[in-house]
């Protein structure tokens, strides 16, 4: 069977300044973002995975490292799970967009356009092709945009009708069973039905 648990890497430092960041490196988990990756840990205990793959961006990749402390299991970098390509907004804040973001303080429609970012179909095609490629119980670390993207796509929604979505930093969302569906989205806590498919 092959079962999924996406996690939203831990608070950055660029979460906490309200900037757009798709760079490898210069980011970093905060105290908090720490504290935050732990809990989801440890929770993670005890149930079997094959492995983690993670996004190749920092923030992602320690919050990644700390579940392998707590989890024993290797970790495998996979440029599928990086960050939405922000184009032209990369290392901007947020707030210089704000009067034209969609209320809910996505970019989308034309400003995405014009900004030269991904759009929405190659996002959640490039996360289904990890998936495709990673047969088996697996934790991947990624960030808001990809899991809210794959999510979408298992759940058949528009990129309009996810907007509602919101994925904490170190949330998890379960994409499992056969056919693949969502099992939950943006979880803190994982049920006892939720752990038993890791067992």
């Amino acid at each position: 069977m092959r079962a999924y648990i996406f996690i939203r890497h831990g608070e950055s430092d660029i979460n906490v300044a309200k900037l757009l960041s798709d760079d490898n490196e210069n980011n970093s988990l905060t105290e908090t973002g720490k504290m935050q990756a732990e809990r989801t840990a440890m929770q993670l205990q005890g149930m079997k995975f094959d492995g983690i793959v993670s996004s190749p961006i920092k923030r992602a990749y320690d919050t990644a490292t700390i579940i392998s402390n707590y989890t024993g299991l290797d970790i495998k970098v996979d440029d599928r799970l990086r960050e939405i390509d922000l184009g032209k907004a990369n290392g901007h804040s947020i707030t210089e967009f704000q009067e034209k973001l969609y209320p809910n303080s996505h970019i989308t429609g034309a400003l995405r356009d014009d900004l030269g970012m991904e759009p929405w179909e190659h996002l959640w095609k490039r996360v289904k092709g990890c998936i495709d490629d990673n047969h088996g119980k697996y934790i991947f670390v990624s960030h808001s945009d990809p899991i809210r993207a794959i999510a979408s796509y298992y759940l058949g929604f528009s990129e309009a009708d996810s907007f509602g979505m919101a994925l904490k930093n170190a949330s998890m969302t379960v994409i499992a069973k056969e056919p693949l569906r969502v099992l939950c989205l943006g979880a803190i806590n994982l049920d006892d039905k939720i752990r038993s498919i890791f067992s």
